[in-house]
């Protein structure tokens, strides 16, 4: 065989190369910015819940919410009243989710990086089209939310298949039926679930 042929197959296998690893870093950077874009729909969903709590019934309070951010920031389409209580329902599954400070508040190290609720950091692990059907699927039972969640990133699951699982009853026929009545304070780890 020529060196040259040699080289050649070097150069081939170097390009691929290059290749392969730019593709992961596309993932994982898309990766980033989904989990990015849960924490900030998690933490506006939090301000919305506390805020809506001041505003009763009928005062359009999402609509103002969303007219008023669509007018700050034009070109997100993210802020649709709809959305907007996606994001509450969010929080509200969740509310023992901590969430990290942004890099421009505080250096995070492994000293001071938060605990607490380090088992809900999952969801934000999964597309938010995917939260939002778990959402709407386990209406109130986060230990089912987040068993499907934890389905998900397992089996890499799309949205149909997702749906699909939802109903089919999974979680209750896995013989979670009984383990769905965890208390705030309780690890997942006392309510059935593994740390992952």
């Amino acid at each position: 065989m020529s060196e040259l042929f040699k080289a050649d197959n070097e150069y081939k296998e170097w390009i691929a190369g290059i290749s392969t690893d730019f593709r992961k870093s596309q993932i994982r950077a898309s990766m980033k910015i989904n989990d990015e874009m849960l924490r900030f729909y998690w933490k506006l969903g939090k301000g919305i819940s506390s805020m809506s709590e001041q505003f009763g019934y009928g005062t359009r309070f999402y609509k103002t919410v969303s007219d008023d951010l669509k007018s700050i920031l034009p070109d997100v389409k993210s802020f649709s009243p709809t959305n907007l209580k996606y994001m509450r329902y969010f929080y509200e599954m969740y509310p023992d989710a901590v969430i990290c400070p942004q890099v421009e508040d505080e250096l995070i190290t492994d000293a001071n990086r938060p605990q607490v609720g380090d088992d809900l950091q999952i969801i934000f692990r999964i597309p938010w089209g995917h939260n939002k059907i778990i959402l709407d699927k386990c209406k109130g039972n986060s230990a089912k939310a987040l068993f499907y969640i934890r389905k998900t990133i397992e089996n890499n699951w799309s949205r149909d298949v997702l749906l699909n699982f939802l109903g089919t009853d999974l979680y209750e026929r896995q013989g979670y039926r009984n383990r769905n009545f965890c208390r705030k304070e309780d690890t997942f780890q006392k309510c059935g679930f593994r740390h992952f």
